[in-house]
């Protein structure tokens, strides 16, 4: 039996120039990650990303971190949904029937302290629908997800160690194949998705999956700090 370790990534820069890009805080989580390999003594035979740079630069750094120097494939698979245009896509529809949404996007309260409570709102609606113009729809983007990690497994074979270094999303639609959960069920799992915490799945042949343990970042806690604990 082999196991696939999901890593998110670290703290990507929320608020900035370039969301895609790690903050100080983000980096210091893939380090902590990579010494909490190192010392667990965890063979991995394989290492994947997606082709976001807050993915690439979590593993390479957790690897510098580990003392490896190891070839890291990239797969876009293993990318996350589009958070900008799913955004684009459903605020202007679901402000027109919901009153905390529409302040958000007539700018009537603070963007960034309300993001959050409007963002549930608005991935509630992307995952009500099976399709979107001009938009992967969730289920589109779960199926993918999950053909990535199949396709990745298929290569590699069985009895393996693999870490994907990832996003939340994928994450969630992987787990929400292996557990057979529907679409809302899986996504309340993708809130509590730490950044650079780790989740592993167990798999063998004849397609078993199961879940091993999920969102592991203790490594990023040190007495009661938390200050290496983000959501976002």
């Amino acid at each position: 039996m082999g196991a696939v370790y999901l890593i998110r990534h670290g703290q990507a820069s929320f608020g900035g120039d370039d969301y895609d890009k790690l903050s100080e805080l983000g980096r210091a989580q893939a380090e902590r990650l990579g010494v909490y390999l190192a010392a667990k003594g965890l063979q991995l035979d394989a290492w994947r990303t997606g082709l976001l740079s807050r993915q690439i630069d979590t593993a390479a750094i957790a690897l510098n971190a580990m003392g490896l120097d190891l070839d890291v494939m990239r797969s876009a698979g293993f990318n996350e949904f589009d958070h900008t245009a799913v955004l684009a896509r459903v605020l202007p529809e679901l402000a027109q029937r919901d009153a905390d949404v529409a302040a958000f996007v007539h700018g009537k309260v603070d963007r960034r302290r309300s993001f959050q409570k409007v963002f549930e709102k608005v991935i509630v609606a992307w995952l009500a629908k099976d399709q979107w113009d001009g938009m992967d729809s969730w289920a589109a983007f779960s199926d993918r997800a999950a053909q990535a990690l199949e396709s990745t497994l298929e290569e590699i074979g069985g009895g393996r160690n693999i870490a994907i270094v990832t996003s939340g999303g994928v994450i969630t639609a992987i787990l929400q194949k292996v557990l057979g959960l529907s679409s809302a069920a899986a996504f309340s799992m993708n809130w509590s998705i730490v950044n650079a915490s780790i989740t592993k799945v167990m798999y063998s042949g004849g397609g078993r999956r199961s879940l091993a343990y999920f969102n592991n970042y203790s490594y990023l806690q040190s007495g009661s700090d938390r200050s290496y604990v983000t959501w976002r």
